[in-house]
C-alpha cells in the first residue's frame, strides 16, 4: 500500500454568474442566484515540458555477447552500421529534457547479411513518481461532527492503487502526497458524513511521469440545498514509434447558459487539444456527479435535470494511446 502524508495546506475558488430569471406563473415571487464555475481543464499533470519527448536512448545485445549502446539521439529512426548477424535484443527509450524516461519498448530482431529494417514500439510507461494534491472544504460543509475525506487512485484500468480515508472535523484543508507508476490515473475525491451520505465530491485525470512532481488542487463544495441567494457555488535501420502521448485538452460546455430550477440542462464534452495518434473514433466517456459515477453517463454529452444546491459535474475521457487520459469540470450552484 502507498504511503500517504497529511499536512496543512491553503484552498482557492470561483467564478460567479449572477441572473436574473422571469415566469409568468402567479404567486410568491423570490430571486435565484446561479454560480458556474467553468474549469477548461482539470488534468493534474506535471508541466508540459517535462512530457515532451526530447531524445531517445537506444542499447542492444546480441550474439556471442555483442553489443551497442546506449545510444542517445534526437530523432526518432536510427541506422547502426556494421553490426553481427544472429538474433538481437534492442530496448528504446524516450527521454525528456531532464532524462526523465517518459515511455519505452523492446524488440528482438533476427539480423541477416544486408540491409535490415526494424520497428520498436514504445508503449511502456516506466518508473514512480510523486503526487501532491491539495484538498479544500469550505467551513460547515457537513452539519455532522465529524466526516470523512475519501481518496482513492485507480490507474487507467480501473484497478485500484491506493486508498486513504481521513476523518475530519472543522478544519478545511489538507495535503495528500503519495508515490504512484508513472501513466495515467483516475482520481477520485469525497466528502462523506458519518452516515456513509456523499456531501461533495470530486473526479479528475492524473498524469504521472518518472522521477516528476504532478501538483493538484481540489476544491469541494457542499451539495446540499440552502434558501440563501449568497450561497458559495545491418546495418540495421530502426524507427521508433512512441505510443504514449500527453494528456489530451478537453472542456465542458453547457445549455442553456441561465438554467431554472428543474430544467434539462445539457453538459458537452469539447475537445481543445487532440495529441497526434490519438484515434477521435476511440474515445471513451464517463460522466461523475460529486465524485460518483453515473450510470447513464458514458457519452459525449450529458443531460442533467437542474437542482438547488452545488453541484460538480467531471467528465473522464479516455483514448486509444496510453498518457492521454484527461478530465475537466463544471461547479452548478442554484
Amino acid at each position: 500500500m502507498k504511503r500517504f502524508i497529511i499536512v496543512l495546506s491553503l484552498v482557492s475558488l470561483v467564478l460567479l454568474f449572477a441572473v436574473s430569471c422571469k415566469n409568468d406563473a402567479s404567486g410568491p415571487r423570490a430571486s435565484l442566484s446561479i454560480r458556474i464555475q467553468d474549469d477548461t481543464q482539470r488534468t493534474i499533470m506535471p508541466n508540459a515540458a517535462l512530457m515532451a519527448t526530447q531524445k531517445y536512448s537506444i542499447s542492444g545485445s546480441g550474439p556471442s555477447g555483442a553489443s551497442f549502446g546506449p545510444l542517445i539521439f534526437g530523432e526518432s529512426s536510427i541506422s547502426i552500421n556494421d553490426i553481427a548477424v544472429g538474433t538481437w535484443n534492442i530496448t528504446a527509450k524516450a527521454l525528456n529534457a531532464e532524462n526523465n524516461e517518459l515511455a519505452s519498448g523492446s524488440a528482438t530482431l533476427q539480423i541477416r547479411k544486408g540491409s535490415n529494417e526494424g520497428t520498436i514500439v514504445l508503449d511502456t510507461v516506466p518508473g514512480y513518481g510523486n503526487l501532491q494534491l491539495d484538498i479544500a472544504w469550505p467551513t460547515g460543509i457537513s452539519a455532522k461532527a465529524t466526516f470523512s475525506i475519501d481518496v482513492l487512485l485507480e490507474d487507467s484500468s480501473g484497478h485500484v492503487v491506493t486508498k486513504n480515508t481521513t476523518a475530519r472535523t472543522s478544519d478545511g484543508q489538507c495535503t495528500i502526497m503519495a508515490s504512484l507508476s508513472a501513466g495515467s490515473h483516475i482520481l477520485n475525491v469525497k466528502a462523506k458524513d458519518s452516515d456513509g451520505s456523499v456531501i461533495a465530491g470530486a473526479t479528475e485525470a492524473v498524469r504521472i511521469v518518472a522521477n516528476t512532481w504532478s501538483f493538484g488542487n481540489v476544491g469541494l463544495k457542499a451539495s446540499s440545498t440552502s434558501t440563501s441567494s449568497e450561497q458559495d457555488l545491418g546495418g540495421l535501420a530502426l524507427v521508433m514509434e512512441n505510443r504514449v502521448g500527453t494528456p489530451m485538452g478537453y472542456y465542458i460546455d453547457y445549455y442553456p447558459k441561465n438554467p431554472a430550477k428543474g430544467q434539462l440542462m445539457t453538459l458537452q464534452s469539447k475537445a481543445s487539444d487532440l495529441p497526434s495518434g490519438v484515434d477521435s473514433s476511440k474515445l471513451t466517456f464517463q460522466w461523475y456527479k460529486d465524485g460518483v459515477a453515473q450510470k447513464d453517463g458514458m457519452g459525449m454529452n450529458y443531460i442533467i435535470v437542474t437542482e438547488q444546491g452545488s453541484h460538480r459535474y467531471d467528465v473522464v475521457v479516455k483514448s486509444n494511446m496510453e498518457g492521454t487520459m484527461c478530465s475537466a469540470s463544471v461547479l452548478l450552484t442554484l
